[in-house]
């Protein structure tokens, strides 16, 4: 059984879902995200490389154009599966992809010489037992290199919708370790540092990545408010706001998402992460 056995159970279920249906969106919008990770991660011709939290393997297939050899793993069946499909449309024989918990799947010693990661590794149970997994299959001198949202409120494609929200409810509590696996579970930069010292890794370094995303990757106005309503943090914020609120909080987000809106270009807003790369 995964260690992260809820985990599993989502992102097998309900929470892969929209991803698998929007793959290319959730790819456009995160374009800033994926160009800093992949240019971070220093990739060379000769190496073997582990994705983490591959999803549907935008990062994995950018990084196998390059390396030699490619591992993508999630816990995700149906975002694993659509991967595969796509790499078999895009021509990467040297990208292959898994179902394993990084928790606790028996990864093979010095594997790879490079891990990284495009928002995979906020969903851990115990971050410090899989980093330390992640670890021992990097060759020594190997390089990891992820990316985690920062706090709710750098991130204002979010804060839009949660002001909206704010006035008909009280929000969840997000964020930090202690509130357990999230997407915000990795916000606080002390922490990531301390729990990857924890697991081994040395040189850590944490940078920011202020960035201006497109809603979805563009289209209408509706296209992008749809395509947020339907994303798995916004669900769970509105779960928050009353039953008989809802439809009038859901119409607040929207002219929340109409006053940040360009014809042809779509909702634009701003995103913040933290690029983080370490070695072993």
């Amino acid at each position: 059984m995964s260690a992260n056995q809820q985990q599993s159970e989502a992102w097998n279920g309900p929470e892969s879902a929209h991803y698998v249906d929007h793959a290319d969106r959730y790819d456009h919008q995160l374009t800033p995200f994926a160009d800093a990770l992949l240019d971070a991660a220093m990739l060379d011709p000769g190496h073997a490389v582990l994705d983490v939290g591959c999803g549907s393997g935008a990062t994995a297939l950018a990084a196998a154009g390059v390396a030699r050899r490619v591992l993508g793993i999630d816990l995700s069946r149906p975002l694993l599966d659509l991967a595969t499909s796509r790499a078999r449309a895009a021509s990467r024989p040297n990208a292959e992809f898994m179902v394993a918990d990084a928790q606790t799947h028996d990864f093979a010693p010095n594997e790879f010489d490079t891990l990284i990661s495009q928002f995979g590794v906020m969903f851990f149970d115990d971050p410090v037992a899989a980093f330390t997994n992640l670890r021992q299959t990097l060759v020594p001198g190997g390089r990891s290199v992820f990316v985690s949202w920062q706090g709710l409120e750098a991130n204002e494609w979010l804060m839009s919708v949660a002001r909206a929200l704010e006035r008909h409810g009280r929000l969840p509590q997000l964020g930090g370790r202690a509130n357990g696996p999230g997407m915000f579970a990795l916000e606080n930069p002390d922490e990531i540092r301390a729990l990857l010292a924890a697991a081994g890794f040395t040189g850590i370094e944490i940078a920011p990545i202020d960035a201006t995303i497109v809603v979805g990757g563009g289209g209408t106005l509706d296209d992008s408010f749809e395509f947020l309503l339907g994303t798995g943090i916004v669900r769970g914020l509105l779960s928050s706001v009353p039953a008989e609120s809802r439809d009038e909080a859901t119409a607040t987000i929207r002219l929340a998402l109409e006053a940040h809106y360009e014809p042809g270009t779509g909702v634009s807003l701003g995103a913040a992460g933290w690029l983080v790369a370490s070695t072993t």
